[in-house]
């Protein structure tokens, strides 16, 4: 059986004999509306009856003679005007279209494109795919559910980096329904009229200013700078696959779309023939310029690449440099322990080999002398870890410094895999070293102090008081 969709499309093809023929195909507010009016003869009537007495499946048509009244097609009078309209409601995110007519009229209107990422065609023999939108024949009324729910895919603004002086020739707002992805039939009548129209918008995201006076032109800004008029797309159509690769290679491969868009026109204006619109210049020219432009491009990332290098050398010998401060400053730290060690040491082993020495003078002058050396060793080993600790401050806030202003181009995880782990183990080992030495220092001191009050009371006496004072202390913080 054959459908409604075959039947309209028959109908269509036949009435395009009529001289007089005049189709509209353009979106209303929530509505596609189809006009068609014509001298008719009786083979388009009699299609255009099989339209109407098929089941029409969501769609409202009607048939009108040239007095505006509604008529069934076998009613109609051939050799007379006859109009059609068919009325189709819109689709979220998918387009149906009955003509190629409808189809250009689409493609006219830029802000649309965004709107749909499938289009039904009944013209379309041949499918084919964009970056925003596939294009497939329209075999079926309601498409799948599955169909309706798939996103549109992210656009890319091309207007920021291209000076306007028009308001009717601008660039388009996305270049995504102009990048084909599949599909190469370019015998096919729809997939001809839609590769000529994305020639011209990709040609004019190419240049640097667009005008449109008396004629349009393009500018050029390199060396020297040129105007140049635009012409006719149709042109430009033999270089159309490199145009695609040219975009590509500009918006969607990689950063920097603004430099290497710089590049592009640079190369296209430093050689570009006198007297040649841009549409017919442009397919022996830009196959060289784009050849040129990436080669200029690869030469700037292998200049930022030598940068990155030597900052990441640099970086690399900081950290070793840092790392070897804070582990010299651990040596030091132990280093001056075992002397003030062997210091109080030294004191004791003579203190106590002159066990002879009993008188209250001698007793005097050790009890002054060990606590003269506990007081050296404290001052001492507390000026060290005080200006330990305030170098390795000063360390911290340069790291932050040259982190952000040198290593800007390292994310935070590559920053701390380099950098950061390597500090804070060097870190860790010094506060463990500062904490054993500590613990030392503080039992050196206690037993200096020690053996200094035992010059005047026995150990027993001094234990005897410290308990006594501890009691005293406790009972007095103890409540009642």
């Amino acid at each position: 059986m054959t459908s409604i969709l075959e039947k309209i499309g028959k109908a269509i093809d036949c009435s395009r004999r009529a001289s007089d023929l005049v189709i509209t195909e353009d979106q209303q507010t929530t509505t596609r509306k189809l006009f068609i009016s014509g001298t008719m003869d009786n083979d388009i009537l009699q299609l255009w009856g099989e339209v109407i007495d098929t089941d029409a499946e969501n769609l409202r048509i009607t048939f009108v003679d040239e007095s505006r009244d509604d008529i069934h097609p076998a009613q109609g009078v051939p050799g007379q005007k006859h109009f059609i309209t068919i009325i189709s409601d819109e689709i979220p995110g998918i387009l149906r279209l009955f003509t190629l007519e409808g189809w250009r009229t689409f493609l006219l209107q830029d802000p649309r494109l965004r709107q749909y990422h499938r289009i039904y065609a009944l013209f379309v023999n041949e499918s084919f795919e964009t970056q925003q939108w596939k294009v497939v024949p329209w075999k079926q009324m309601q498409p799948e559910a599955s169909e309706i729910n798939v996103p549109v895919r992210t656009v890319s603004l091309t207007k920021s980096i291209i000076r306007c002086f028009s308001t009717d020739f601008l660039p388009p707002d996305t270049i995504a329904p102009w990048l084909l992805i599949s599909g190469d039939k370019m015998t096919d009548e729809p997939m001809k009229l839609w590769a000529s129209l994305a020639c011209r918008e990709l040609l004019k995201c190419f240049v640097n200013e667009l005008f449109s006076a008396e004629i349009k032109k393009v500018g050029l800004s390199g060396k020297p700078p040129r105007k140049i008029p635009f012409g006719e797309e149709h042109a430009a159509l033999p270089a159309f696959d490199v145009i695609q690769e040219t975009a590509k290679w500009i918006f969607l491969e990689g950063d920097e779309i603004e430099l290497k868009h710089t590049f592009l026109s640079s190369e296209l204006a430093r050689e570009w023939p006198e007297g040649i619109t841009f549409c017919e210049g442009i397919v022996y020219r830009l196959p060289p310029a784009l050849e040129s432009a990436r080669l200029l491009y690869k030469a700037h990332i292998r200049t930022g690449g030598k940068d990155t290098l030597k900052s990441l050398a640099d970086l690399r010998k900081s950290l070793a440099e840092e790392t070897q401060k804070i582990l010299q400053q651990s040596r030091d730290l132990a280093s001056a322990l075992w002397k003030d060690m062997a210091l109080v040491i030294s004191t004791l082993v003579l203190r106590y080999s002159l066990e002879s020495l009993k008188a209250s003078g001698p007793q005097k002058v050790y009890a002054l002398a060990f606590c003269a050396l506990a007081l050296y060793i404290a001052i001492s080993y507390g000026m060290s870890v005080y200006i330990n600790r305030h170098s390795l401050s000063l360390l911290g806030k340069n790291r932050t410094t040259w982190r952000n202003k040198l290593y800007g181009f390292l994310d935070e995880q590559d920053y701390q895999e380099l950098a950061g782990l390597p500090v804070n183990a060097a870190m860790q080992s010094y506060c463990r070293v500062e904490r054993i030495t500590s613990v030392i220092v503080l039992i050196l001191v206690t037993l200096l102090l020690t053996a200094a009050a035992s010059e005047f009371w026995s150990i027993s006496t001094l234990l005897q008081s410290g308990y006594t004072w501890v009691m005293s202390a406790l009972q007095f913080l103890t409540p009642p």
